[in-house]
C-alpha cells in the first residue's frame, strides 16, 4: 500500500486548513456558538451534540460548523476533554463514542 495516503502532518494540516474555511463561512452562527459556550456553567459537562440538542438559534449554514466552533472552544481552553465518552444519538453519528467535556 502506498505510503503516500498516510502522512499524520498532513492530515493535521488539512484538518486544520478545513476547519478554518469553514469557521469563516459561519457568520453570525459562530459569534452564537461561543457566547453560548462562554454562558454555560462553570463545570458543566457534556459534548457537542447537547450543545446541539440545547441550541435555541438557527442552524448553520453548513453540519462542519459546529465541528469547526467545538474545536475553537477546544483550542481557546473553554472546554476541556475529560476521560469518560459517551455514546452519540445522532442518527448520523452511528452511536459512535465521544469524550465528554468540561467547561473551564
Amino acid at each position: 500500500m502506498s505510503t503516500d495516503l498516510f502522512d499524520y502532518a498532513e492530515a493535521l494540516r488539512r484538518r486544520d486548513e478545513a476547519m478554518v474555511r469553514v469557521g469563516v463561512h459561519s457568520g453570525d452562527f459562530k459569534y452564537r456558538y461561543f457566547h453560548f459556550v462562554n454562558n454555560l456553567p462553570r463545570g458543566w459537562v457534556g459534548t457537542n451534540e447537547d450543545i446541539r440538542k440545547a441550541w435555541p438559534y438557527a442552524q448553520p449554514h453548513h453540519p462542519n460548523a459546529w465541528g469547526s466552533c467545538w474545536g475553537g472552544a477546544v483550542k481557546r481552553g473553554i472546554l476541556v476533554e475529560l476521560e469518560d465518552q459517551v455514546r452519540m444519538s445522532a442518527k448520523k453519528s452511528h452511536s459512535r463514542k465521544t469524550h465528554l467535556y468540561r467547561k473551564v
